[in-house]
């Protein structure tokens, strides 16, 4: 599997506008992977580095009612990326821990507007001083516990960064 690595939770989201989005992130590898593999660093960095090439293929950044209706009226959901016509969310974690994916997750499911989601978590990450295998695990639990969430979404896929 090529950079960047991802699963198919379930799928109907275009192949060419994958493509697009997994050729965003891997012109920015390099960039990515430093900033993955530093103690300390926010998935902030990530998403401002892929901010050019996901705006050429239509996506908002840090999409919130205030500038797009994404959610119902009052909630303080944002997401990280949003293509408005292809109903693309991207939510990017620095971690698989569980409250941050299931939040991206729901954050997904609250809007009708979101078809398409796309959690991008690290490949591995340290974690108390040994190595974990982040994106694997965040596959895992989400291909095994999510199954009966996704009805309203054509689309989940974890990518690895």
């Amino acid at each position: 599997m090529g950079y960047p690595p991802y699963y198919i939770i379930k799928n109907r989201l275009p192949q060419p506008d994958l493509n697009d989005i997994l050729a965003a992130i891997a012109l920015e590898q390099k960039y990515i992977e430093r900033i993955r593999d530093t103690k300390n660093e926010k998935s902030r960095k990530i998403e401002l580095i892929l901010k050019p090439g996901l705006e050429k293929l239509g996506f908002c950044h840090s999409v919130t009612n205030r500038n797009y209706p994404l959610f119902h009226q009052n909630c303080l959901f944002e997401v990280d990326y949003f293509n408005p016509d292809k109903g693309i969310a991207i939510e990017i974690e620095r971690c698989n821990l569980y409250t941050k994916v299931w939040l991206a997750l729901i954050k997904m499911l609250e809007s009708d507007k979101i078809r398409h989601g796309l959690i991008m978590v690290p490949t591995v990450r340290v974690f108390r001083n040994k190595m974990e295998d982040s994106f694997e695990i965040t596959y895992k639990r989400l291909r095994d516990s999510a199954r009966n969430l996704l009805c309203h979404l054509d689309s989940l896929i974890v990518i690895g960064y």
